[in-house]
């Protein structure tokens, strides 16, 4: 059972309490809902989760966890969403991610009692390029490329379209920052025409 007030736009699962930085970004939500020309599209919105990510001494990111069923909502208002956010909470980064779920691969001996067959987009490939693509969001990818190194270490090379680089050339730190901590993948960005 989630537990979900009128004051607050943050739905968390049983009786947990939310954290600080939970709190500030409900608190902006409301504030934008109360009175801004976003208001009626933030109505019946929510967020299940949001985290600070510390990308340098002096930069920090709020990664905000949204249910996966409301991601295209949040994205037709992404944009000025974002650039409010940013001016409530202090100039840090804000990031929306959809609430993803990986199942673990199947094996013989497991004790999944349902003889479903895993979906794809439950997979961990899936989920961590879905969670890129979510947090480049205003920019689309155009392709991708894995360099392994001779030690054995590999990194992602992502090309992003060059008509968003005004848009997100600032915060390709954090986006390289945010992924290697939810995925532990090293990525790094281009543009690419």
């Amino acid at each position: 059972m989630a537990l979900y007030s009128h004051s607050s736009k943050l739905l968390k699962p049983g009786n947990e309490s939310p954290n600080d930085v939970e709190t500030a970004v409900s608190q902006a939500l409301l504030d934008l809902e109360a009175n801004s020309d976003l208001s009626s599209a933030l109505r019946g919105l929510y967020f299940v989760g949001a985290e600070e990510i510390v990308i340098r001494d002096d930069k920090v990111a709020v990664v905000i966890h949204i249910p996966f069923p409301q991601q295209k909502i949040y994205h037709k208002i992404q944009g000025r969403l974002v650039r409010e956010l940013e001016k409530k909470l202090s100039g840090k980064h804000v990031i929306f991610l959809s609430k993803r779920r990986i199942l673990s691969k199947p094996t013989r001996h497991s004790r999944n009692l349902s003889k479903q067959k895993r979906p794809r987009s439950r997979t961990l490939t899936a989920v961590h390029a879905a969670i890129l693509d979510d947090l480049v969001y205003p920019a689309e990818i155009t392709g991708q490329r894995k360099r392994v190194k001779l030690d054995g270490s590999q990194q992602i090379k992502v090309h992003l379209e060059k008509s968003c680089q005004i848009n997100t050339e600032t915060k390709l730190d954090t986006f390289m920052s945010v992924y290697k901590k939810l995925t532990g993948k090293d990525v790094c960005f281009e543009y690419v025409d």
